[in-house]
């Protein structure tokens, strides 16, 4: 019996089993907790999609872009209610939203509030516990808070289509009253949407800002810091209403001249704008020298436009109108528009277009046209038809419009007043110095003003 008395033997394995009983709990209680930051993580999800569904239905309704028969906060609760939170409130008011995913046998709350441009969305989940009774607590209320913000995007001047802003070598931009933006929606660091190459020599300073679809690469400088990216939606196209009406255009559409050709001009003669009679026609390609002052109208081309040489100075109050290359009969062989060599180029795009200035075809989409000065429709892709090169010195009071072609500007070119640009990509390069200060209140105040909706907390 003493013997028994002094055996050890199973002490170890005593104290073993004293101690796993609250390392048990405590590991218990951890899965626990565990649980609760996973529906910590759920309710954040609810709370984000709430909150910008709720900035959605803001910025379509400040834009009266759209109408809604619901008010933004079933909107906003709707997306909560799909991410697993539906409103106590509502299930007593009998308020079903579609697709909802709300558990069973849990206490839930989302409360959505505006104020000014910003919608917060709040969601917040009360359940029993298990082991955490144990320390007192016997129901634990998780939430999470959003905040979606609606953003006015000032006017972007520069706006991509397809292809990706380019900004490289030591180019200037000067853009106080707009932004730039792509719709490019690569996200490849080697193919950004905006891409800035050289950045010891590219002066951004003082541009509006910089928005993409995509993301936003750059070499050693700190551009992208301050560009908005991955939005949720493209810029949209303001122009796209002209592509498929001149596209319509044949030989046809022309009935002046001969059989709708301009004259053919040289030197420092002009060209012929689009009128009545006789100057009911297009003309063909067109190189000029000397001083040539455009009267004010609507000029249509098909063929090769080029204008070179530093002592070529080209004004007026016009539009250019270069025509596609078409197929079947009276379709066109398609206009290219080329700038090198150091011209002087002063037009600007007319403040309105009336439909005696356009062939009847286009008289439904003269509005369109106001303050355009070119267009180029060219259709293959990543053709750079519309080349601003060598020494040039711009001043286009109004839009370039290439919706299908890469517009670059390289070398030395210089423009001044207000170039705005729309094409499909747009690089800027060399030491070219870009220009829209001097927009005037018809481009940078409407037709291309934007809004985004992003997630601010």
């Amino acid at each position: 019996m003493r013997d028994l008395i002094r055996c050890r033997r199973g002490s170890v394995a005593l104290a073993t089993v004293v101690a796993l009983i609250p390392l048990i709990g405590v590991v218990a209680l951890g899965a626990e907790a565990g649980s609760w930051y996973v529906t910590k993580q759920q309710a954040q999800n609810a709370a984000d999609a709430a909150a910008y569904s709720g900035g959605l239905w803001l910025a379509c309704n400040q834009a009266a872009a759209c109408t809604d028969a619901e008010p933004l906060a079933y909107r906003a609760k709707e997306f909560a209610a799909q991410n697993g939170f539906c409103d106590a409130s509502d299930n007593t008011n009998k308020i079903a939203y579609p697709n909802s995913q709300c558990p069973s046998g849990t206490s839930q709350a989302v409360t959505i509030a505006v104020n000014g441009n910003e919608v917060q969305a709040t969601v917040s989940q009360t359940q029993p516990t298990s082991l955490a009774k144990l320390l007192g607590m016997s129901t634990v209320t998780i939430g999470a808070t959003a905040i979606a913000q609606v953003s006015k995007l000032s006017l972007p001047c520069v706006l991509t289509l397809g292809d990706p802003l380019q900004i490289q070598g030591s180019t200037t931009v000067n853009s106080p009253n707009c932004g730039l933006a792509s719709n490019d929606p690569s996200a490849n660091p080697k193919s950004e949407a905006i891409q800035f190459t050289g950045n010891n020599g590219i002066d951004v300073s003082n541009v509006k800002s910089f928005t993409a679809v995509g993301g936003c690469s750059q070499t050693g400088g700190t551009q992208c810091s301050n560009a908005i990216t991955f939005l949720k939606s493209p810029t949209p196209d303001p122009l796209s209403g002209l592509n498929s009406v001149i596209a319509s255009l044949t030989t046809a559409s022309f009935t002046g001249g001969t059989k709708g050709v301009c004259p053919t001009v040289t030197g420092s003669t002009p060209p012929t704008a689009y009128g009545s009679g006789a100057n009911a026609c297009y003309n063909n390609g067109w190189t000029p020298s000397g001083n040539v002052t455009l009267t004010s109208g609507v000029y249509f081309f098909d063929g090769a436009v080029t204008l070179k040489s530093s002592s070529l100075t080209v004004t007026g109050t016009a539009t250019l109108i270069l025509l596609p290359k078409g197929t079947g009969k009276n379709a066109f062989q398609g206009a290219s528009l080329t700038i090198s060599g150091g011209p002087t180029i002063q037009l600007t795009g007319l403040s309105s277009v009336s439909s005696t200035q356009v062939p009847a075809a286009l008289a439904s989409v003269v509005s369109l046209m106001s303050d355009l000065v070119i267009y180029d429709p060219e259709t293959t892709k990543n053709n750079q038809t519309v080349n601003f090169s060598g020494s040039s010195t711009f001043s286009l009071t109004g839009v370039t419009y290439a919706p299908n072609a890469d517009v670059v500007y390289q070398g030395n070119t210089k423009s001044s007043s207000c170039t705005e640009v729309i094409a499909l990509g747009i690089t800027l390069s060399g030491n070219s110095n870009f220009d829209n200060s001097g927009c005037p209140a018809s481009i940078t105040g409407g037709n291309l003003q934007t809004q985004i909706v992003r997630l601010v907390q």
